[in-house]
């Protein structure tokens, strides 16, 4: 605050970002958790989607649990007084939880394909294919086990690594920068530079408790995840698109199977809920490369808030509750998915109209 106890402008916006981020991500944390507690509670009517929703709520639910609490401790006049160490686990945390559920996002379009084109190659032999599924099953086991460790042990020795620097640079570099921290003319605000923004920082490299290398690594992690998994989702939908039309031209779908907007009508929506989510921040990450301070992006900022916060809600009602068989089987409107259909539940969800 300023000599008048009145907030600075810096410290205004930052407030204003985390009144954003704890709004929306409260309705992130209420799709979530319903699928989560449906899939739980509906688990014997869900029967094999209950395991990939379950994970990948519980994921969603994770990450924006983590951001809210980084962002609440921001808010003006907050019970719990700001932690430094808190920020700096907890920001790479929520991003670790949100590559957890980036890597499933993957494996369920891989499972889907790779279900769909078994069950319609392998139609006649129902005995066989089934064999086959249960041994695809426990692979997939094996790569959601994968999915969840490798983001975990990453996050792990990200900040084992944060404290190490710290341990050996601070020593030298605090009599020199202490002025800079502690005064508000010399230097930008303790409160500034103690926030938990997620991506604050890499615009401002003014701050000493700013690690420029980690900073750069959260840059080209988040730019590499987030491409990665929405060029490898579109691949996986368009091919398995194209396998929908070519079945879709034989006598293997009857009329009660097609829907007219295909797989891709579904599909598009799980790809366009990434690219509406991260496209702000990949802006804003490219953009921290010239730019270096917040009131110059602070729109964007705000549109990043917005849309990173709503990924938990998009993906819920995107994977759950806009798929009628999902509701069916929730509202227990029907037995469970398999019992009167061949079909696995990823060509009913992917073909099915909502």
């Amino acid at each position: 605050m300023n000599s008048t106890g009145r907030l600075s402008d810096d410290e205004e916006k930052i407030a204003a970002l985390s009144w954003i981020y704890v709004s929306t991500l409260s309705l992130s944390l209420i799709g979530s958790c319903s699928v989560v507690v449906v899939s739980i509670i509906k688990r014997r009517h869900l029967n094999e989607q209950a395991k990939p929703l379950l994970q990948l709520a519980l994921a969603d639910f994770l990450a924006s649990l983590v951001l809210m609490c980084n962002a609440i401790i921001n808010l003006p006049n907050e019970i719990l007084p700001l932690s430094e160490k808190f920020c700096n686990n907890g920001l790479p945390l929520s991003l670790a939880f949100y590559c957890i559920s980036f890597l499933l996002v993957i494996i369920y379009a891989c499972e889907s394909a790779h279900v769909f084109q078994g069950w319609r190659e392998k139609a006649g032999r129902q005995e066989e294919f089934e064999n086959q599924l249960s041994r695809r099953r426990r692979r997939y086991c094996l790569i959601y086990v994968i999915a969840w460790l490798v983001p975990i042990i990453g996050y792990l020795v990200y900040i084992n690594t944060v404290s190490v620097m710290e341990a050996t640079l601070m020593p030298a570099n605090e009599p020199e920068h202490m002025p800079d921290v502690t005064h508000h003319s010399r230097g930008p605000s303790v409160r500034f530079c103690s926030s938990c923004i997620l991506f604050l920082h890499l615009t401002n490299d003014s701050c000493t408790t700013v690690d420029p290398v980690h900073a750069e690594f959260i840059r080209v992690f988040t730019l590499s995840s987030v491409l990665i998994v929405i060029f490898s989702c579109t691949v996986v939908y368009c091919r398995l698109h194209s396998c929908y039309r070519h079945y879709e031209n034989t006598s293997m779908f009857t009329m009660s199977q097609r829907h007219p907007g295909g797989i891709w009508s579904s599909a598009r929506y799980m790809i366009l809920v990434i690219i509406f989510c991260w496209t702000p921040a990949l802006v804003l990450i490219c953009l921290s490369f010239t730019q270096s301070k917040i009131t110059h992006l602070f729109p964007l900022y705000v549109i990043q808030a917005l849309s990173v916060s709503l990924q938990g809600f998009l993906n819920s009602i995107v994977y759950a509750w806009r798929r009628r068989n999902f509701r069916d089987a929730v509202l227990g409107e029907r037995l469970p998915l398999m019992a009167n259909s061949h079909r696995a539940f990823f060509d009913q969800s992917l073909n099915e109209p909502s």
